[in-house]
């Protein structure tokens, strides 16, 4: 059991948000992982209990106010309520902990989220010495912790405040929570007196289509296992990858398209793009000028619900025209073609001044306003440095308190 709080572990801020500790996590996850740096396995664990606590929110408010141990007393083989604080509890010895899962990412592509995915992972876990018998030596020659008087846990008081105190109950580290210790000459030869081995397995994991990013997949009892303690379940937590085309948003899938002037006017018949399946998609448009922004929605062509592989969600197709380039002159005859303009367009209007309009960008466009924006800002500044210079004469002023008098 590490003395280092969750916030340690992660190395980030009491204060820090859901994003922040979400991307330490996956730095410290990559860098400590098991497949890339064997040696980081224990503490490739200790970073993924702590994450899985504070990125809950009940569970992180729960952690910040009593602690890892969540208000509870807890000690090897046992298990305290409030009763334990004034001394009536009991320890529940003989009955197994409840298993402590053990949360890994699991990096997968939108393609596997739509067809659904079966992988098998090769890995070490630890599970009690079959030749002690998670003993760690002979029974005979155990003598009794004398830090912990044999409990395998010893009291220790958690500051909560001012004056206010939280007994708690810690693993005892000489005897590693068991009670007892083993002269080193009699411990088991296979385990070297840690009470556990590490055997080679192989799990599989099964994505269902139309599972999400974020989504869980336990696998019960798959994960190491300490003597006198049930198997701890697997649970691989899914890592969407960013798709070059399409954005999931719940069972819809979003993405983007051009089209030039004249398909937005007359429609147009054409493969846009493929599909998460790689097949190509027709998209038509027969009925209908498309304006800038609109979106056609494709109905079926979304994402499987899960459960529900038959029924899925839309494919929303957002749709850019591309307007000729600026040197382009149009036949007077499509003018003819088009719905009659209700302006006049022969600029024989008496009074009117004759000015011609270039385009600018829509860069352009920001940055101008922008600039405008600024100056008024420090119109308004000087404004009111001055009104402060003149002193009180101007006070009315400046608060526009001056109206006209009525004669």
């Amino acid at each position: 059991m590490s003395s280092r709080s969750y916030y340690e572990v992660l190395e980030v801020e009491t204060s820090a948000t859901e994003a922040e500790i979400k991307r330490a996590y996956r730095g410290l996850a990559m860098k400590f992982h098991p497949d890339k740096n064997p040696e980081g396995a224990e503490m490739f664990k200790e970073i993924s209990h702590a994450y899985e606590t504070l990125s809950d929110p009940q569970r992180r408010a729960t952690y910040d106010q009593y602690g890892e141990n969540g208000g509870r007393f807890e000690g090897p083989d046992m298990d305290f309520g409030f009763e334990g604080m004034f001394g009536s509890g009991h320890p529940n010895r003989g009955a197994p902990r409840k298993p402590r899962a053990e949360l890994h990412p699991l990096s997968v592509t939108l393609e596997d989220l739509f067809r659904g995915k079966k992988m098998r992972l090769k890995l070490e876990r630890s599970i009690p010495c079959s030749h002690c018998k998670g003993l760690g030596g002979k029974r005979s020659v155990m003598k009794s912790c004398t830090p912990c008087s044999g409990l395998g846990y010893v009291n220790s008081l958690r500051q909560m405040g001012p004056g206010m105190y939280l007994p708690q109950k810690a693993v005892c580290q000489s005897c590693k929570g068991l009670g007892k210790v083993i002269p080193e000459k009699h411990r088991c030869k296979r385990c070297k007196g840690l009470r556990v081995k590490t055997e080679a397995d192989t799990v599989e994991i099964k994505i269902d289509p139309g599972m999400s990013d974020r989504q869980k997949v336990v696998l019960k009892g798959k994960g190491d296992q300490a003597p006198g303690e049930e198997a701890q379940d697997l649970v691989f937590v899914l890592e969407q990858k960013t798709h070059a085309t399409f954005v999931r948003v719940g069972d819809d899938l979003v993405a983007e398209a051009e089209i030039d002037l004249a398909e937005a006017l007359c429609g147009f018949s054409r493969v846009m793009l493929h599909d998460l399946k790689g097949n190509p998609l027709l998209v038509t448009h027969r009925t209908g000028v498309i304006r800038p922004g609109e979106v056609l929605c494709i109905h079926n062509e979304g994402m499987p619900r899960e459960k529900r592989p038959g029924d899925r969600g839309d494919l929303l197709l957002k749709l850019h025209i591309k307007f000729p380039e600026g040197g382009w002159m149009p036949d007077p005859a499509l003018r003819s073609m088009l719905p009659a303009t209700r302006r006049p367009t022969d600029g024989n209007v008496d009074g009117a001044e004759m000015v011609t309009g270039r385009p600018i960008t829509a860069s352009d466009f920001a940055m101008r306003t922008s600039q405008s924006s600024q100056s008024r800002h420090a119109h308004t500044e000087r404004d009111e440095d001055m009104f402060e210079d003149y002193g009180d004469d101007y006070a009315d002023y400046s608060h526009g308190a001056h109206e006209c008098q009525q004669q």
